[in-house]
């Protein structure tokens, strides 16, 4: 029998390890905090109650997982120029990795883009910039 919500947060660490064996099948990691068990232990009851995340959220999860693994960091003293408009930018990464436009400072790419052009665009296509 498993425990209910309120048994697993009065739970002892010796007992939430023993529920972590039923509900896993296998110990839990060494260093995982009580708190932690007991959010993970919350969650796995949730799912085998009501089920998980359905297949497309998993897809969407996974891609902006990958699409934060790749992001670039960009060497202080890069330069991005772009034509907008009949205007030149200049875009420039400073010591801290952030983007600097008309002594503007942004913290990426998209959000320089966006002061410039007035609209969500990313600042990898309207840069041109690869990796």
């Amino acid at each position: 029998m498993r425990l209910d919500l309120d048994g697993l947060a009065a739970a002892s660490r010796e007992a939430l390890k023993a529920e972590w064996r039923k509900v896993v099948g296998r110990p839990p990691p060494k260093h995982l905090s009580k708190r932690l068990m007991v959010q993970l232990l919350s969650h796995a009851y949730q799912v085998d109650t009501v089920g998980g995340y359905t297949k497309r959220l998993d897809r969407r999860l996974k891609s902006a997982a990958r699409r934060d693994v790749v992001r670039p960091a960009f060497k202080p003293g890069s330069r991005f120029v772009r034509e907008y408009h009949g205007v030149t930018h200049v875009v420039e990464v400073n010591d801290d990795g952030r983007f600097v436009w008309n002594d503007q400072s942004f913290k990426s790419l998209s959000h320089t883009a966006r002061a410039i052009t007035g609209y969500n665009v990313s600042g990898f296509k309207f840069f041109g910039a690869s990796t």
